[in-house]
């Protein structure tokens, strides 16, 4: 979590300054080629994702020496499927490109285009070494190279950004990538004596093995690499690049935060692994403890996003942008739905069950395109955003009431009378605050806002202490504190 709030921070700084030193038409040429070299991503084949989860079983058995041939088939099979796609994406660019990007800044895009799929090679790979070092539970090695290295991506685009532009940015990316790598298999190499060596370890059987679990992880991949090029994609149709610019920053923001109780949550992937392994009897069990926690954080963390949004909007833009705001707080509310399905989302990916993902992630598919050029054709850019959150929205649901279905995980076991009281809360707080921020940002003094917020906040603060969550971090807190005294 602090790993996250770390580069969250960073971003927030980054992507500050990208603003005032290149502008938002540039800064949304940068987002669109990230969203185009996700392409790539088909070349993945479910490999990273599908490496938590057999690192965690080989580990869980203790066969060390499959382990290792495991790493090595894997990290081949990715350096050469994501070769291929990203020269093939390379080539095409000056086809498809024009369709996206306007005329006066295609040349500037095209050149940073190869740089930004050479990074994406690298960062594939460090992918899976840093997968790995997640599938023996060694996570928060990978959260201390990510936060370092992302302090690093911020001094190198600050130094080179003014010099070279965009592909400043892009060539600081590229640095990053090759420092994460290095580290990654420095602390994996640490951990798992003889991991890498100059012996030949490809193994056929594992292929088959991770590939025909890949191949749905790889089915999930591609729907989702659709995502954000077709919502960027209708935004630049219907809103022009800085409306694609002011909704990367707001997505960004909210992912960040997402991110924040994603990243605590997805440590249970080779959890799961582990116990549908050796106890599935336990796998229950995590689902409800896991759910009651995150519910907790997701509470506070929501609340906290739509309460400062006007007041995010004037200090990193310069000025409130209302389709900015419109976009922090509708994506917040649906990413809270979605935060709340990630337990049972990740426990699919333990125990490898994978068909209900791939049927919730066609919904988005289906839903995002359509949708989402019937609405931006009528409201433009407010109708884009309002399509890509209604069809994350149902996906959501649909893997929450699926597997607790499935599962025979009852409401009253995950959603206590507390966290009820907190969530009530939490909606007026955010209401309320959101107002008050305004009013804050437009210089007016309304006592009915003010009101309203500081009782809100009362009745917010005083449930969050009474949880049973909140006391058990406090002792936790001070045991911590005791131990090192």
């Amino acid at each position: 979590m602090l790993q996250v709030l770390i580069v969250g921070v960073l971003y927030l700084l980054l992507y500050k300054y990208l603003l005032s030193t290149l502008g938002i038409e540039l800064l949304g040429v940068w987002s669109l080629i990230i969203a185009t070299t996700s392409v790539a991503l088909i070349a993945n084949f479910g490999i990273s994702s599908s490496i938590v989860k057999f690192v965690a079983t080989y580990h869980a058995r203790g066969e060390l020496h499959t382990l290792k041939k495991l790493v090595f088939t894997a990290s081949l099979f990715i350096v050469g499927t994501y070769l291929i796609i990203s020269i093939s994406l390379w080539l095409l660019s000056p086809y498809f490109m024009p369709y996206f990007i306007e005329k006066k800044y295609l040349a500037t895009a095209l050149s940073i285009l190869p740089y930004s799929l050479f990074c994406l090679v690298i960062n594939a790979l460090g992918g899976v070494i840093s997968s790995s070092l997640d599938g023996i539970q060694k996570n928060y090695l990978k959260s201390y190279i990510v936060s370092s290295t992302s302090v690093l991506l911020f001094v190198l685009s600050v130094a080179l950004t003014p010099a070279y532009g965009l592909k400043g940015l892009v060539f600081a990316q590229i640095i990053q990538g090759f420092c994460a790598l290095f580290l990654s298999g420095y602390f994996l190499s640490l951990n798992v004596h003889g991991i890498f060596s100059l012996k030949w370890n490809w193994s056929n059987n594992l292929f088959k093995e991770i590939i025909n679990y890949g191949l749905k992880m790889q089915a999930l991949s591609i729907m989702q690499m659709t995502f954000e090029p077709v919502t960027k994609g209708l935004l630049s149709k219907f809103g022009g690049l800085a409306m694609v610019g002011y909704y990367e920053m707001a997505s960004r923001l909210v992912s960040q935060f997402r991110s924040i109780i994603v990243s605590a949550n997805q440590v249970i992937i080779p959890v799961i692994a582990a116990a549908n392994e050796n106890n599935k009897n336990e796998i229950k069990t995590i689902y409800v403890k896991t759910f009651s926690l995150i519910f907790f954080f997701n509470c506070i963390t929501t609340s906290i996003i739509i309460v400062f949004a006007p007041l995010i909007s004037l200090l990193w833009i310069g000025k409130i942008v209302p389709f900015f705001l419109f976009a922090i707080v509708v994506n917040s509310i649906v990413v809270f739905v979605n935060i709340m399905s990630n337990p049972a989302y990740f426990s699919y990916l333990g125990e490898g069950r994978l068909n209900k993902l791939i049927y919730s992630y066609l919904i988005i598919v289906v839903l995002n395109g359509g949708l989402g050029y019937i609405l931006g054709s009528n409201f433009n850019q407010y109708g884009v955003v309002l399509a890509w959150n209604v069809s994350f929205l149902l996906s959501s649901l649909f893997i929450l009431l699926i597997y607790q279905k499935q599962n025979a995980v009852a409401w009253h076991e995950i959603v206590k009378l507390n966290n009820f009281y907190l969530l009530v809360a939490s909606l007026f707080f955010g209401i309320f605050g959101y107002l008050f921020c305004l009013d804050i940002v437009d210089k007016t003094f309304n006592i009915i806002h003010l009101t309203l917020f500081i009782i809100s906040s009362l009745v917010y603060l005083n449930f969050i202490y009474k949880n049973e969550y909140s006391a058990l971090l406090r002792t936790e807190f001070l045991k911590i504190i005791k131990i090192q005294k």
